[in-house]
């Protein structure tokens, strides 16, 4: 699996590639994020996984809606970082947005989701 080339993706390795060398301390929350995402082909193998902070994670899952083309990928990032706004786990830290944010997302994710059952 091979993201575009663009700026989003630049972004995503950046925070990926920093979130592997560091060591996180025991008191601040933190997330296992798949680099390559399991509906993308990736596995749970540990050069897949790293642990990045709530924030990070959040903003990963966004930048990963923009780094692929194809329709079926981009629905499905964009089902994952919806689970991310809209889900919460026990233990699982989940970010306040305002509501200009919110509309911005909600609206990309419309057209997402439009574009992928166009025609079905």
């Amino acid at each position: 699996m091979t993201f575009t080339p663009s700026k989003y993706t630049r972004w995503y390795y950046n925070i990926i590639d920093r979130a592997v060398t560091r060591k996180l301390s025991m008191d601040i929350y933190k997330e296992t994020h798949h680099v390559i995402p399991r509906c993308l082909g990736g596995g749970d193998n540990t050069d897949n996984l790293v642990d990045l902070t709530a924030r990070e994670h959040f903003i990963c899952h966004w930048l990963l809606t923009k780094m692929v083309s194809n329709k079926k990928e981009k629905y499905q990032m964009w089902n994952a970082f919806s689970c991310m706004l809209y889900r919460e786990k026990p233990g699982q830290d989940r970010y306040k947005i305002s509501s200009k944010v919110f509309d911005s997302i909600k609206s990309a994710g419309s057209k997402i989701k439009s574009e992928r059952f166009k025609g079905e």
